[in-house]
């Protein structure tokens, strides 16, 4: 009796028939697709396929180490940013910029015994979200040893301020004419002057530069200068309140001798009265008793 493949295939040789097949097309396909894969998509590949493969090789390694340099170079720019922000102004460390760079100029300005002529307010501009830089404008007229102390002491302040611009000039004397009654004498005493050695003045204008850093952001740097202003505002405030008082104490001071000087009238208005109370009513009525006697 012939059997259909459907009974075939649910004997035990048939099941065996069916996967010996699988097997067989699961290694045709896999064969297939190696070969595909492969140095000239044959299973046997010529030297000039391997020549190939060979330099597709190269050509990834130059990459991967070109890869690797440039992560190499990336990490040590981190490494020196990370290390350089220790040097800038921090936020969080030195105070904010605004105020505390105006105390370091006039502080050095003070330690060198230098006229601090001008000083400007200070000007921000963002670098990034973190960093900051921070300019604040001077102007010194004092001796030139004065000027080089004052250049010394900023050179200490820490953190350390960068110069961004520095000009020094000779600052010119200038001559007035002498006129009027005695003008021989003064003009005599000018030249007598003019002939004294004296300290030849320089004027120097100058700018100051840091770079700001603020962890946490450059809008919280804002906010903080925002409420700085605000106290400061407050505290003028307050200072202006306190002083109102001391001005209009003199005022009731000055008025005190003048009441003090009106009381002495009172005693001479009662040193009147006794005085011609007396004089003038007992006489009269003397006269007026000695009338009547004189007409009975």
């Amino acid at each position: 009796m012939k059997q259909t493949p459907k009974q075939f295939f649910s004997t035990p040789a048939g099941k065996l028939t069916l996967a010996v097949i699988a097997m067989v097309l699961c290694w045709t396909i896999l064969i297939v697709y190696i070969s595909s894969n492969t140095a000239g998509g044959t299973l046997f590949p010529t030297e000039t396929d391997m020549a190939r493969v060979r330099q597709e090789i190269k050509n990834d390694t130059s990459k991967l180490e070109a890869a690797r340099k440039n992560k190499q170079e990336l990490d040590a720019l981190e490494a020196k940013y990370e290390a350089s922000l220790a040097t800038f102004w921090n936020a969080d460390r030195d105070g904010e910029p605004e105020t505390e760079l105006r105390n370091l100029i006039n502080d050095a300005a003070q330690a060198a015994q230098a006229n601090l002529q001008t000083l400007g307010s200070v000007r921000t501009s963002n670098i990034n979200n973190e960093l900051s830089y921070a300019d604040l404008d001077f102007t010194i007229v004092d001796e030139y040893n004065k000027v080089i102390r004052f250049f010394a002491e900023v050179e200490k302040s820490t953190p350390r301020l960068s110069w961004r611009r520095v000009e020094i000039r000779v600052e010119p004397t200038r001559a007035r004419a002498v006129t009027g009654p005695g003008a021989a004498n003064r003009q005599n005493a000018a030249a007598a002057a003019a002939t004294t050695s004296t300290a030849q003045m320089f004027r120097t204008t100058g700018q100051v530069r840091v770079i700001k850093y603020s962890p946490a952001g450059n809008g919280s740097g804002k906010t903080a200068t925002a409420a700085g202003a605000k106290t400061a505002t407050t505290s003028t405030a307050a200072k202006t309140t306190t002083a109102t008082p001391t001005t209009t104490t003199p005022a009731a001071t000055s008025t005190t001798p003048a009441v003090q000087q009106t009381e002495p009238a009172k005693p001479a208005a009662e040193s009147a009265g006794p005085a011609d109370a007396p004089a003038i009513t007992e006489p009269a009525a003397n006269d007026a008793t000695t009338n009547k006697e004189n007409a009975k």
